[in-house]
């Protein structure tokens, strides 16, 4: 499976930007280079259906518009001893496909590397969330009825076709889920059929309904939800308030109400004070940041490392990682040391070697400790390694 590139989504990122987000759709015809089926095929699906590990609500079962009981598919299965009580059943739910059942599945990018990339690659651009959802939908069938969803959508047609209608977002957009019937939507401002390859952009709330044509059809809805000013303000005040001044608790009664009104002023004043002196462009990035590390995006390679620092021989290079270290009294060769508000004591020639290290010299594992043999300094440079203090120099 691949990764899709932001281009392919949304062709030139500063048009975009500058004339597609947050105001109007965009289609892009043949979007994707090179087969859509290695982004996530029908034969993918029929792999990942199979894996006992998928559970509602990670699969959903949609028909004539009405959710399907997760009973209906489930069973109970033992792992390892302990009752699992909603495995899918992989033939009840091709038994619903075939009757006209659609498959959503939901938070991809819990599940398979190639979508969390895509939803990390999100995260960073936008500096939100991203979810990715799979809709499988037998040729024919509609899955949903209009509606809106508080989320900008990237759609991915990647197998057969699909046809949609899109209407005008309201002129008042709250970021809710709104629904329709058709006759109150009028003449669609958009009405195309997506074919593999082809990628159709949604800002948030815009009302859509598509249908399955003579295909089964297959697509993703890759989800970005945006963040309003209500949002962002939020967080912001959120973190004043969890400071000195907002920590006690009135006790807030009938018999009180009158008594904490100057109270309540007095706290709301402070609010507003702390509100005008803060660092604006620092509380923006603090934010942006907050956003591109959201749930779902997150990466890691602690297992490598691991693995790594076993392999750490005498003439492995090593260098100082960011983690604070604070050097204090030294006594009969050893100084006591602070690492990440532990403290421990170590040979004070190793100390003098990590002081020596913090200007981003590396240095072999065998003169971490220069006074004792090879074997022994590479087992303290291991040691430091795993307290996240050192780290292979690549």
């Amino acid at each position: 499976m691949r990764t899709p590139t932001f281009e392919e989504l949304a062709g030139d990122e500063a048009e975009f930007f500058a004339n597609h987000f947050n105001q109007t759709p965009l289609l892009r015809r043949a979007a994707l280079s090179g087969d859509s089926r290695d982004v996530l095929s029908v034969a993918d699906l029929d792999e990942l259906l199979h894996l006992e590990a998928i559970r509602p609500p990670y699969l959903a079962i949609t028909k004539d518009g009405d959710g399907v009981p997760e009973r209906a598919y489930t069973t109970l299965t033992r792992v390892q001893g302990t009752t699992v009580t909603d495995t899918v059943v992989a033939e009840r739910v091709y038994e619903l496909f075939r009757t006209g059942a659609t498959l959503t599945w939901s938070s991809l990018n819990h599940v398979l590397p190639s979508v969390r990339a895509l939803t990390r690659m999100l995260a960073t651009k936008f500096a939100a969330r991203s979810d990715v959802v799979a809709f499988l939908t037998p040729a024919g069938r509609q899955g949903f009825s209009p509606h809106h969803d508080p989320v900008d959508l990237f759609i991915i047609q990647l197998e057969g076709t699909k046809h949609w209608k899109l209407w005008e977002p309201p002129a008042t957009r709250r970021g809710d889920i709104g629904h329709y019937k058709l006759e109150e939507l009028g003449t669609p401002v958009i009405e195309t059929t997506l074919q593999a390859g082809d990628v159709l952009y949604l800002p948030y709330n815009t009302p859509h309904v598509a249908a399955a044509e003579d295909q089964v059809s297959l697509h993703l809805s890759v989800m970005v939800r945006p963040r309003m000013w209500r949002d962002l303000l939020g967080l912001a005040v959120e973190r004043l308030l969890d400071t000195e001044g907002f920590w006690q608790f009135p006790y807030l009664h009938e018999s009180t109400v009158t008594d904490l009104v100057p109270a309540f002023t007095d706290h709301a004043a402070l609010l507003a004070e702390r509100l005008r002196e803060i660092d604006v462009e620092a509380e923006l990035r603090r934010l942006m940041t907050l956003g591109q590390h959201s749930e779902g995006t997150a990466q890691g390679n602690e297992f490598q490392t691991i693995a790594a620092l076993d392999a750490i021989g005498g003439s492995t290079l090593l260098r100082r990682t960011d983690v604070a270290v604070t050097f204090q009294e030294s006594q009969d060769g050893r100084t006591k040391t602070k690492v990440n508000g532990h403290t421990i004591a170590i040979p004070s020639a190793v100390a003098a070697t990590l002081a020596r290290m913090t200007s981003g010299e590396s240095v072999p594992a065998r003169e971490i400790n220069p006074d004792v043999e090879t074997a022994r300094s590479v087992g303290i440079a291991q040691a430091l390694a795993r307290l996240g203090v050192l780290t292979v120099a690549r």
